[in-house]
């Protein structure tokens, strides 16, 4: 894929005509697999797990500090002009990212729009580039894809000026697919349950069935007479005050039960399993998304540590790659990266965080300034030394960084 400074490149794809257009892909499926497969992001994102689960790991991506270090691992200064990209974006950062990995989740690609210097070309403002408003197309000639925006330009771009971030690559390796289009046979049923709970407590718990008579007892009065009783006993019994009553039913009529209660039909169970399958393709613990059926942890930072590791670090590692690719200029790659810092969502135990890090700067192998910084705390004018616990302070001194 061509770079903002191959100028030669880019004029040439510039001029490409008939282009192959890649769809977004709720497009790209078959149109018999109802409007989940088109991904309409608010169908899936009404089931209560799949919300939760796409909430959880959007803002748990989204509140990660942006660290901007040289390869000394030293912070740059705040002048830098990657810790102004967001200065004059469109909506904050934190709602940038939370979007574009909701996008990536839902409709299986995320965009951000990057506007450059006419001068240098140093990336100077990013913005949000929702999914359904970015277009695609993929030029077999030269094996690259091209991107466009209206809102930002309508000439094609051939991946200057857009981030792109992708989990589950289609058959080009180009482009995302989407959770739900893994999973619709599961939201599916997700949906259905739902209806049904909601059918059934919105009628307040009311089964459906059949009045059936075989005869007419002159004891109880006509067919007629007994439906009319029955409708009667009915109304009055539902305009009772707390919608409560007895419905007398005639002798001669039965009453045959065409739907289920809660626990017949397995209501609870049911919504239960759909937490456990929409966990599975999210690849979150159910735990995390209400369900304490099987809770299995010791504490809460176990959970979090294990959503850390399986959950979050492959779209952590994806989006690292993708910022230092075509944020970080041609002349300063491998001086300079983008680190996405996973530690300001783990749920810690304070005391056993203090052990850690004393036990570190005790044994130098961590400076004091780097343990005030993972406790936020600032730093030192003699913090970046490394430490042994000698009497003398001078000899103490194993590396002055």
């Amino acid at each position: 894929m061509a770079w903002f400074f191959n100028k030669e490149k880019r004029a040439k794809d510039d001029n490409i005509v008939n282009p192959c257009p890649i769809s977004q892909p709720d497009e790209a499926q078959p149109q018999a697999l109802s409007n989940l497969l088109r991904l309409q992001k608010g169908n899936a994102m009404n089931i209560s797990p799949f919300y939760a689960g796409v909430n959880l790991i959007s803002n748990s991506v989204a509140i990660m500090n942006w660290e901007y270090k040289d390869k000394e691992d030293n912070f740059l200064p705040d002048t830098h002009y990657l810790w102004h990209l967001f200065d004059e974006s469109n909506i904050n950062r934190f709602n940038i990212i939370k979007n574009v990995v909701e996008d990536i989740i839902c409709f299986g690609n995320g965009f951000i729009y990057i506007e450059r210097d006419e001068q240098t070309s140093k990336p100077r403002t990013l913005y949000y580039s929702p999914a359904k408003q970015t277009t695609m197309y993929y030029n077999p000639i030269t094996n690259a894809l091209f991107y466009m925006n209206p809102n930002y330009s309508t000439k094609w771009d051939n991946g200057d000026n857009y981030l792109h971030f992708f989990m589950q690559p289609d058959a080009t390796g180009f482009k995302g697919a989407s959770i739900p289009s893994f999973a619709y046979k599961t939201i599916n049923l997700a949906n259905a349950t739902e209806k049904s709970a909601n059918d059934y407590y919105a009628s307040g718990g009311t089964l459906y069935g059949l009045i059936t008579t075989n005869s007419t007892n002159p004891m109880v009065g006509t067919r007629e007479q007994q439906v009319k009783n029955l409708r009667q006993s009915w109304d009055e019994a539902r305009s009772q005050s707390n919608g409560s009553g007895t419905v007398f039913i005639p002798a001669d009529l039965k009453f045959q039960q065409l739907s289920s209660n809660a626990k017949d039909s397995a209501l609870v169970e049911s919504r239960l399993y759909n937490i456990t399958e929409v966990a599975r393709f999210l690849n979150i613990s159910p735990v995390l998304l209400g369900d304490l059926t099987h809770t299995q942890y010791g504490s809460i930072g176990d959970a979090q540590r294990e959503f850390v590791i399986h959950t979050l670090s492959p779209y952590v590692v994806m989006m690292e790659e993708e910022l230092n690719k075509k944020l970080i200029m041609p002349s300063r790659k491998g001086k300079e990266f983008i680190d996405l810092n996973e530690n300001s969502i783990l749920a810690v135990d304070q005391e056993k965080q203090a052990n850690y890090l004393v036990n570190l700067t005790r044994n130098a192998i961590m400076t004091p300034n780097e343990a005030r910084r993972i406790l936020g705390l600032p730093q030192t004018e003699d913090g970046n030394k490394l430490l042994l616990p000698y009497s003398d302070v001078e000899a103490n001194t194993v590396a002055n960084v």
